[in-house]
């Protein structure tokens, strides 16, 4: 794909209504984006699959919590103090820029793991400049992404933060979810909503958003025993990945193959690599621009023992991390309890303990643009999405041939007959039958049904593959059970 196909993404992505930037009237606001019609139920199919994969086959429990939080949280977790980037400023105009990604464009780089002193001297040694006026670059300085707020009036008002992350708002019921979860281990917690992070200059259209969507789940497990059964692993072992360790020595190996050689340190955290592989796969993302990637020790946080990414490798923005899984120790669970003064320990299996997390945090906006790339075709004069069926945004289109001979109310039948069956589906009727092909084609409708004039002698009706472009005969009362064994 070359980089000119983002534009005409984006295009599409505006016009059919899949995401377009918000507050459009008064200019915009980078970093914000609106979901469509279309968009929305993409992106409700892909938190449905997540669901699936971590509700109904690894057996969490899904939570929701308040997305505005008090102060202490953040003290207690870390984030007032240290939740930051670095940032720069220009001495002429005032734009803010974030340091290490301008000078990653600036040099083709990676600054992963960088320090503030390293960036400052490759700023200077560079003689780096204002991309916007070539003016002069202030001093590098740590700037919070948290959003500040109050909560309440007078004097009993309290500071607070709309949080950055879901983890934190999972971690504080610990103990009503040990209690309700019937004091099991592992325990895992699945919590998808918003979160926010006032970045410095989000310059990436849906990559890099301050207000955005996760999917985090957070595993309780026993310190001791941090595995999944040879079962669940044997779904996994033999996927074979690309790889990026800590020393950035490149592998391709099986995840079996890297958790005997102790490339990936954690049997649980190569089986949850593995789960997103084929979970990002099922949603429609290529899997062959997948790469895994080991945080590097001065990148990693200092409680984590261990943390891989799974990247896509964008033709638009270059690498784009689109989940990470780490082992977070008892360092959340502990610092919550230093801070609040609850117990978070537990009694199992004889032993009492704090609990260990194992996290797996999901992007959604992320992976729901690599989809788009991922799936967008062009192939002689069409330009379309090719998304699998669960992701479609809707699973047909209904079409009257014509406005006439009463053909509408035979399609409106036929229409009413699939969302009576719960079956997504929309209904066109304006312009002509090749043009609402098209439509349906560019928002990645896998099939679209056409009634016609045989449709009123035999009851049969035209169903067209949106991939193949075949068309075949279905009879009226089969359009359900052929829609959904597809």
């Amino acid at each position: 794909m070359r980089k000119m196909n983002y534009q005409k993404i984006l295009e599409i992505a505006k016009r059919r209504g899949i995401v377009y930037p918000s507050f459009e009237p008064y200019g915009g606001v980078s970093g914000f984006y609106d979901y469509g019609p279309v968009g929305k139920r993409i992106k409700e199919n892909i938190e449905n699959l997540i669901r699936e994969v971590f509700i109904i086959k690894e057996g969490c429990f899904e939570v929701e919590a308040p997305t505005l939080t008090p102060e202490k949280v953040w003290i207690a977790s870390g984030h007032v103090k240290s939740f930051s980037d670095l940032m720069v400023e220009c001495l002429n105009c005032g734009e803010a820029y974030r340091a290490d990604h301008l000078v990653e464009k600036h040099l083709n780089i990676s600054c992963d793991g960088k320090s503030k002193e390293d960036i400052e001297k490759l700023i200077k040694e560079k003689e780096i400049k204002c991309p916007k006026c070539k003016g002069s670059l202030g001093e590098i300085f740590h700037y919070n992404l948290m959003f500040k707020t109050q909560i309440g009036p007078g004097k009993d008002k309290l500071t607070g933060y709309l949080r950055p992350e879901t983890a934190q708002t999972t971690y504080l019921a610990f103990n009503r979810l040990w209690e309700v979860c019937r004091k099991r281990l592992p325990l895992g917690v699945l919590q998808i909503g918003h979160s926010f992070r006032n970045e410095i200059s989000p310059r990436q259209g849906m990559i890099r958003l301050r207000e955005f969507s996760q999917a985090e789940i957070q595993f309780f497990v026993d310190p001791e025993n941090k595995f999944v059964s040879e079962k669940k692993f044997s779904e996994v072992k033999d996927i074979k990945v690309k790889l990026l360790d800590k020393e950035e020595r490149e592998y391709e190996l099986s995840l079996e193959e890297a958790v005997k050689k102790k490339i990936i340190s954690l049997q649980i955290i190569a089986y949850f690599l593995g789960l997103s592989l084929k979970l990002f796969e099922d949603i429609g993302i290529n899997p062959k621009k997948l790469k895994l990637r080991q945080h590097k020790d001065e990148e990693r946080a200092f409680y984590s023992t261990d943390t891989w990414d799974i990247e896509f490798h964008s033709e638009n923005f270059g690498r784009v991390e689109l989940v990470g899984i780490s082992d977070r120790t008892d360092y959340d669970l502990s610092a919550h309890k230093n801070l609040s003064g609850e117990d978070f320990s537990v009694t199992y299996n004889g032993k009492k303990f704090i609990p260990h997390v194992i996290e797996i945090a999901y992007g959604i906006d992320r992976p729901f643009y690599c989809v788009l790339e991922s799936s967008y075709i062009e192939e002689d004069k069409r330009r379309y999405f090719k998304f699998p069926v669960r992701i479609a945004p809707y699973l047909a289109g209904v079409f009257p041939l014509v406005n006439k001979d009463k053909l509408p109310e035979k399609a409106q039948e036929v229409f009413k007959i699939l969302k009576e069956e719960k079956i997504y589906c929309f209904y066109d009727d304006s312009g002509s039958i090749g043009k609402r092909y098209a439509r349906a084609d560019e928002v990645g409708v896998p099939f679209s049904i056409t009634i016609d004039y045989d449709t009123l002698k035999d009851n049969t009706v035209t169903i067209r593959n949106r991939d193949t472009r075949e068309q075949i005969r279905v009879d009226i009362k089969q359009i359900c059970s052929y829609l959904r064994k597809s």
